[in-house]
């Protein structure tokens, strides 16, 4: 739920517009997941049971930094 808050928060939404947050709640005792799935195709899956807040925004950043990069990347070699 914490990461859910730091997801939605107003400032970290204005980030990045095309970010889109789907929420599915479960009542049914199963382990808490987040499950990303970027424009690329590519997803990122996090237990919750086993991690904490900071460690999953963590995870979540560092995915997006090298994605980030990798675009940079592509792009410079693109252009002349």
């Amino acid at each position: 739920r914490k990461f859910l808050g730091y997801i939605n928060h107003k400032k970290i939404q204005a980030t990045n517009r095309n970010c889109e947050v789907t929420v599915d709640v479960r009542h049914d005792g199963s382990e808490p997941l987040v499950d990303v799935m970027f424009a690329d195709g590519e997803r990122l899956i996090m237990k919750g049971a086993n991690l904490t807040t900071v460690e999953m925004l963590t995870a979540l950043g560092s995915r997006c930094n090298a994605k980030e990069l990798k675009e940079e990347k592509k792009s410079k070699r693109k252009s002349p």
